[in-house]
């Protein structure tokens, strides 16, 4: 199979797809990006790396329920899996950036505390970077060549794909009931595509009011009204991929959902208008855990810190 191919789809009119094998980028560029991507130097005190918050070996994330910056200052936000941002098109979860690029020249200074300039001059005479970069290397080379190393972090091949492919054994009959209960109750309607999510908006708390159950809520539940200052944005955060569910918990903007029965059960509630019973919240999320795919590669060039 060539980048890009995916599975025959035998099972169609499904609002699912199956994960490409591979996608398309430049391979040099990825490259140069994979080198940066697990390089502490981005950071602005040296301690931290991207592979820090979003563990390659470990679902794409940190499994913690708010991401650590730099001197263990804890984020607003829960570091979600970077598994197959190539099938997204909006990122952050107030989906404040509408490339990966963008998204990457955040990270870096908010996420991490560095500045570009403070970056790239740690990584100006590295022969391991100019080997790689000979025209030199500046912010949108580095945030390119990490987009392009983050797009190609696919997980093809999970059994869900290969019963969309015609493998009537890959699901179970519980399994399968889950699909048609996730469809039936209108998850699809926002969980769609190859990533299942990624490429929408949506208020949480669509049937009942969300937030006010929590108390005072911090200013991360505002979600894209932190944004645009506009009204309607309030509580409007960007539709999560459900592609690997099953290995990053804990769920929701502020992981303050520990389990992925507990996601089930309360999106259900607050975004479908549904009180699941028991045994239709257990076919969901065994149907849910029939999303994970094969893992990218995970090895890791030498991690060099500051002054090395």
């Amino acid at each position: 199979m060539q980048p890009g191919d995916v599975p025959r789809v035998v099972v169609a009119g499904e609002p699912v797809e199956p994960v490409p094998v591979a996608v398309p980028v430049d391979p040099a560029l990825a490259d140069l990006g994979r080198h940066l991507f697990f390089d502490t130097r981005l950071s602005g005190d040296g301690t931290l790396s991207c592979a820090s918050c979003h563990d390659l070996a470990t679902g794409g994330d940190d499994g913690r329920p708010r991401a650590v910056g730099p001197g263990g200052v804890l984020r607003p936000y829960n570091a979600p899996s970077l598994f197959n941002l190539a099938f997204h098109d909006r990122y952050g979860w107030a989906a404040e950036y509408r490339s990966l690029p963008q998204q990457v020249g955040h990270a870096v200074e908010e996420e991490m505390g560095a500045t570009w300039p403070q970056v790239t001059a740690r990584l100006a005479a590295d022969p391991a970077v100019t080997q790689r970069a000979p025209q030199g290397l500046d912010r949108p080379l580095a945030e390119a060549a990490l987009a392009a190393y983050v797009a190609s972090l696919v997980t093809p091949d999970s059994r869900f794909d290969r019963w969309l492919g015609g493998d009537a054994t890959a699901l179970t009959e519980e399994e399968r009931r889950g699909y048609a209960l996730f469809k039936s109750y209108g998850c699809a309607s926002c969980h769609q595509g190859k990533a299942m999510g990624g490429t929408m908006v949506q208020k949480v708390g669509l049937f009942h009011p969300f937030f006010p159950r929590r108390g005072d809520s911090p200013e991360a539940d505002l979600g894209r009204f932190a944004v645009t200052g506009q009204e309607q944005d309030r509580h409007v955060f960007k539709v999560p991929s459900l592609r690997n569910v099953a290995e990053t918990a804990p769920y929701l903007h502020d992981g303050s959902v520990a389990t992925l029965e507990g996601a089930v059960r309360l999106m259900a509630y607050y975004q479908v208008g549904r009180s699941p019973e028991d045994l239709d919240v257990a076919a969901i999320s065994a149907f849910l855990r029939t999303l994970t795919g094969t893992p990218p590669g995970t090895i890791r060039p030498p991690v060099r810190k500051v002054g090395s």
